[in-house]
C-alpha cells in the first residue's frame, strides 16, 4: 500500500525535464512548419504587388507622355520629384528613383524602396516618330548580364524594382548587379536563388506603345 502510494506522488510531479525538452523541439517543428510557408506566401504577394505597381505606372507614364508630349526626368534628390535631365541628346540616358510625386503614384515598391526609373534623354523632351537612342543612350533589356540574348533592344524608358533582397543582401548576382550599375543595360527573368540569385522585377515601354499612344492622342506626327 505505500509503495502505490509512493508511485503516486511521485507521478503527479509534471513533467520531467527530457520530457518538456522533447514538447518543446517538437512545438519548434510545428512552429517551422507553419512559418515556412507563410513566409513564401508574403512574398509571393508582395511580388504580385510589384507587378501591379509596375503596370500602374507605365500606364501613367503613358498618360503623362500624352499630356506633356514627353516622358518625365528622375527623381535624384529622393524628392520624388523629376529633376532635371542633364540634355536632350538621344545618345544619353538618366537615372535615378521613380519620380511618384509628379506622377501622382505611391513613394515606394512593397518592400519600402524606391522603384527605380531610367528614360533616354531625347524622350524628355518633344520627340518624334524616329526617335530612338543611341550609343549610351541606348536602353536594352537582355536575358542575363552577357547580354547575349536581347529581350528588347532600344527601349525610352524602364523602370524597376530591386525586389526582396535590394540588390544589397548576399548573394548579389552578376545579373542583379548589372541592373544597379548605372548603365542602360538590364536583365530581366524569373525568379532565382543561391548564387545566381534573382529577385529584381524590371517593365518598361517600348517605342511602339509610347509612338501608338501619342498618334492616336493626335500628339504625333
Amino acid at each position: 500500500m505505500i509503495t502505490s502510494q509512493k508511485s503516486i506522488s511521485f507521478s503527479s510531479r509534471g513533467f520531467t525535464l527530457v520530457e518538456l525538452a522533447i514538447v518543446l523541439v517538437i512545438v519548434g517543428f510545428l512552429v517551422s512548419a507553419f512559418l515556412t510557408p507563410l513566409s513564401a506566401q508574403l512574398d509571393q504577394s508582395r511580388n504580385a504587388e510589384a507587378r501591379r505597381d509596375l503596370d500602374e505606372i507605365k500606364d501613367v507614364l503613358l498618360g503623362f507622355v500624352v499630356i506633356n508630349g514627353r516622358l518625365p526626368c528622375p527623381d535624384v534628390t529622393g524628392d520624388g520629384i523629376q529633376d532635371p535631365c542633364a540634355n536632350a541628346s538621344n545618345a544619353a540616358s538618366t537615372g535615378g528613383n521613380l519620380p511618384w510625386v509628379t506622377l501622382g503614384l505611391k513613394s515606394t515598391d512593397p518592400w519600402n524602396r524606391a522603384y527605380q526609373y531610367r528614360v533616354n534623354n531625347a524622350f524628355t523632351t518633344n520627340f518624334t516618330l524616329n526617335t530612338a537612342g543611341t550609343g549610351a543612350g541606348i536602353i536594352r533589356v537582355c536575358t542575363d548580364n552577357t547580354c547575349a540574348v536581347t529581350e528588347s533592344a532600344n527601349v525610352p524608358t524602364l523602370v524597376f524594382s530591386r525586389g526582396k533582397n535590394g540588390a544589397i543582401l548576399p548573394p548579389v548576382s552578376l545579373d542583379e548587379q548589372e541592373n544597379s550599375n548605372g548603365d542602360g543595360t538590364f536583365v530581366n527573368h524569373g525568379f532565382a536563388d543561391g548564387v545566381n540569385a534573382y529577385d529584381d522585377l524590371v517593365s518598361w515601354l517600348s517605342t511602339g506603345s509610347i509612338m501608338n499612344r501619342m498618334v492616336a492622342a493626335g500628339r504625333l506626327p
